[in-house]
């Protein structure tokens, strides 16, 4: 049995704060059942979340023999969360995140968003086990996403892709269980599955054509055409325009269904709170990896991310919060529409970022 006189109850909202970050739902390695308030109680979440040279203090970056030493990878955003306590059983919650993620002369900018409700089913505030229940609902969206570098679309070596409204929805449904090993330890676990839907809107690029004529790409539903915006470097006959019933963009919207599992390590007295978690993640996309591997590339469905979470009480109402995330594949699950036929050769990569951030409890 827990001792819940050891902390006050409002120090027990901020500490007991549910994940908050950036696949599963944005970290979902730190999930738990012990989430304990009365109705009518609200929680906030505010941080900033960054990586760059100086906060790469894995040297994920600097070791790579390719990227070391370059702004590929540079990471910034912040997020906002809030959670009501419907009853002391059921929590509801939403969050926004602003992204922006830099690529040598590329950046991409982005925003996402999630809903969630959790239910704790079995077990009382000093239970030693509780189970809950959770459903979310989280996706993200960019206006347009560009990609200057030389690409494969179609069969053209193309450059400077610009794909439109690209978005992703996921819903996701998690069973959860947190065991207490005394008054100040927990361990939580989770096994959960959803699905994932991919849509993008039309798609431009530069081409050059093997007679040196120069031509905007616009690829839409209906097929792809192209039109010349300059002079061509050779002699011979010369298309002002052309056009082909090729539809290239079923190559970069598509479905998925995933599976997850993971768990938790929590540890808290009265000003301190430590956390530490681990998920895993296995995805299975419509046909895109089929794509990319009938291409000669390799599909990467699987990923593994660690999370660890350090809290420290300011106030009896508010904390701050350092949080770090590491994913063995970037991004893969986490944010699904950036990976496609032409970006999935650089998720066999690690990445990762640190979130600073301040917590209230009302």
């Amino acid at each position: 049995m827990r001792d819940a006189k050891n902390h006050s109850w409002l120090w027990q909202v901020v500490m007991a704060l549910c994940p908050v970050s950036t696949t599963a739902a944005p970290l979902d390695a730190l999930l738990n059942a012990d989430e304990f308030f009365s109705a009518g109680e609200v929680r906030l979440e505010a941080s900033k979340d960054a990586v760059n040279d100086k906060l790469d203090i894995l040297k994920i970056r600097s070791s790579d023999p390719i990227y070391g030493g370059t702004n590929v990878g540079d990471y910034s955003g912040s997020h906002i969360k809030i959670a009501y306590a419907v009853t002391d059983r059921l929590l509801a919650e939403g969050s926004v995140w602003q992204r922006s993620i830099t690529y040598r002369s590329d950046e991409a900018s982005l925003n996402s968003w999630q809903l969630a409700g959790q239910y704790r089913f079995f077990g009382e505030v000093n239970s030693p086990i509780q189970i809950a229940v959770r459903f979310s609902s989280w996706g993200d969206q960019t206006n347009s996403m560009t990609k200057s570098s030389p690409t494969d679309v179609g069969g053209r070596q193309v450059t400077n892709v610009t794909i439109q409204s690209l978005s992703d929805t996921q819903n996701q449904l998690d069973l959860i269980g947190t065991w207490h090993l005394s008054s100040q330890t927990s361990i939580s676990s989770f096994i959960g599955t959803g699905s994932s839907q991919v849509s993008t809107g039309d798609m431009t690029a530069n081409y050059t054509s093997g007679n040196g004529c120069n031509y905007l790409l616009s690829f839409t539903k209906s097929g792809t055409s192209g039109d010349r915006t300059g002079t061509c470097a050779s002699s011979g006959p010369i298309l002002d325009t052309f056009s082909s019933p090729q539809n290239v963009l079923p190559d970069f919207s598509y479905g998925a269904d995933y599976v997850q599992f993971g768990g938790m390590l929590h540890w808290r007295n009265d000003n301190w709170s430590l956390k530490g978690g681990y998920q895993f993640q296995k995805i299975k996309r419509s046909h895109v990896d089929e794509l990319i591997v009938a291409s000669g590339g390799t599909a990467y469905d699987i990923n593994h991310i660690f999370v660890g979470e350090l809290m420290r009480r300011l106030g009896q109402n508010s904390a701050v919060v350092v949080r770090g995330q590491l994913m063995s594949n970037q991004f893969v699950g986490e944010v699904p529409f950036v990976y496609n036929q032409i970006t999935a050769n650089k998720f066999n990569k690690q990445y990762g970022f640190l979130s600073f951030g301040l917590v209230f409890g009302f």
